[in-house]
């Protein structure tokens, strides 16, 4: 176990590391034009090679780890609260505001969260804050079941049956006694929903409604090599081990921290 955190903790630590020091890192400009060098396989001066026109690929590469990373992280942050904070509400009151919930989830749920975001972006158009709004909208509903869930679970516990007989502020129960014993299944969702949410980056980005084209980002990266598969190998080959090796370190530390199997209260 220790072995796996360790593991995925250091490919987390680098790519952190190449992401914010990715200027002091990159020996060019990921977005500048050389059509004189596109194309060309891995040199000594191009370590990953050029794209069609003529951009440094690792220089690309490291600079789209800072946006597709720290995008990811914003947007798993919204869903976070967002969910937390419906959770709580609707797990300790339950009644008619519990029926409302699942009402909403249910629907939501009904459709693959993919396939959701994508039409959401579809209908209000290209945009960053347009792409935070369509997976934030679809993947918050989670964070808030699970919350749910335990809450309630949490409720029926004798040491917050007590509190509620001493005459506790709910406010107080929920942040000194529920809270507290609940945080293991929620960080385990957030590194898991990281990497599920940078897959999501990409394949929007890929498909051409994500990200504008001026900005360097790995999803954008794959996108461009789709004609070039064949014959520069490496532009896809670049952004796809990358996009692998962050899912993967996020799948893995979340299952190294994963100890009581919550990640079945995902799907439930």
């Amino acid at each position: 176990m220790s072995k796996r955190i360790y593991f995925s903790s250091s490919l987390l630590v680098l790519l952190v590391i190449s992401a914010i020091f990715a200027p002091i890192l990159s020996s060019f400009d990921p977005q500048y034009v050389d059509l004189s060098q596109k194309l060309l396989a891995p040199n000594n001066v191009h370590l990953l090679g050029t794209d069609q026109l003529g951009r440094d690929v690792l220089s690309r590469l490291l600079y789209g780890a800072r946006y597709s990373l720290f995008l990811a992280i914003i947007i798993s942050l919204l869903e976070l609260t967002i969910g937390m904070f419906v959770g709580l509400i609707v797990g300790w009151y339950q009644g008619k505001l519990e029926n409302l919930f699942l009402w909403i989830a249910n629907i939501i749920l009904a459709f693959p969260s993919f396939l959701l975001s994508l039409a959401t972006v579809g209908i209000l158009g290209h945009g960053l804050g347009n792409l935070i709004f369509a997976i934030v909208f679809v993947e918050w509903v989670y964070y808030a079941k699970l919350m749910t869930n335990l809450v309630k679970s949490a409720k029926k516990e004798p040491y917050v049956i007590n509190a509620q007989i001493m005459g506790l502020s709910v406010w107080h129960i929920l942040r000194k006694h529920i809270f507290p014993f609940v945080y293991q299944p929620i960080l385990v969702m957030v590194l898991m929903n990281i990497g599920n949410i940078i897959l999501m980056i990409s394949g929007f980005s890929f498909l051409g409604i994500g990200v504008q084209p001026n900005v360097t980002e790995w999803g954008m990266m794959l996108h461009d090599a789709r004609g070039y598969f064949r014959t520069a190998t490496w532009m896809m080959l670049s952004p796809g081990i990358a996009i692998f090796l962050t899912v993967f370190s996020f799948n893995t530390l979340g299952d190294a921290i994963d100890k009581k199997d919550w990640k079945r209260q995902w799907n439930s």
